[in-house]
């Protein structure tokens, strides 16, 4: 039953690096730049949506309320993210975001604010930033981070994902619940 909820949970956490990934690498080309445009370093855009389509069947999209991109480096602040992935199970999983940023060198993606990630069989994950770091392969939630599904919930300072998200690495006052364990046990 516990290897069941780790699979549910890494596919979770895969469905939104798949998210973070594309919403990062997907980045608008920049408009055509006026003379007068030309002295400002930065591009602002209004509302944005993104979306993948495999076959005629929408995957995911992620929705934002502005973007801003600085033209020498191409590092990308965005707000109110809002996003979707369609499972091909017919589970959905929609994330929530405040603030994030893309950083064009590392691929990394940065949400911040209070990050909120939920999936139609009532798993979660909450914290108040979450990072994608490229090169390692690895989600990093921080900040009073929480992974649960329902009948177990995992909170921690930091909650590591890897390996396809399939392992998983909690620190710092790190804190597992089963529903039949009300006290919880400490995690290592």
């Amino acid at each position: 039953m516990e290897r069941k909820k780790a699979v549910i949970l890494g596919s979770v956490v895969a469905a939104f690096v798949a998210l973070t990934a594309w919403a990062a690498l997907s980045v608008p080309d920049s408009p055509p730049v006026k003379n007068d445009a030309a002295k400002s370093r930065e591009m602002e855009y209004g509302e944005n949506t993104i979306r993948e389509e495999v076959g005629g069947k929408l995957v995911w999209e992620l929705k934002t309320s502005s973007s801003r991109i600085d033209v020498k480096t191409q590092a990308t602040v965005f707000t109110d993210a809002k996003g979707k992935y369609f499972f091909a199970d017919g589970k959905e999983m929609t994330l929530t975001a405040p603030l994030g940023s893309y950083d064009s060198k590392t691929k990394n993606i940065k949400l911040e604010g209070g990050v909120t990630v939920a999936v139609s069989d009532g798993s979660k994950l909450t914290s108040k930033e979450l990072e994608w770091e490229a090169n390692a392969d690895r989600l990093v939630a921080t900040g009073d981070a929480i992974v649960s599904q329902p009948g177990a919930s995992l909170k921690a300072d930091r909650i590591e994902g890897w390996n396809q998200f399939q392992e998983f690495r909690a620190t710092g006052h790190a804190h597992f619940v089963k529903e039949d364990d009300k006290e919880g046990a400490k995690a290592k």
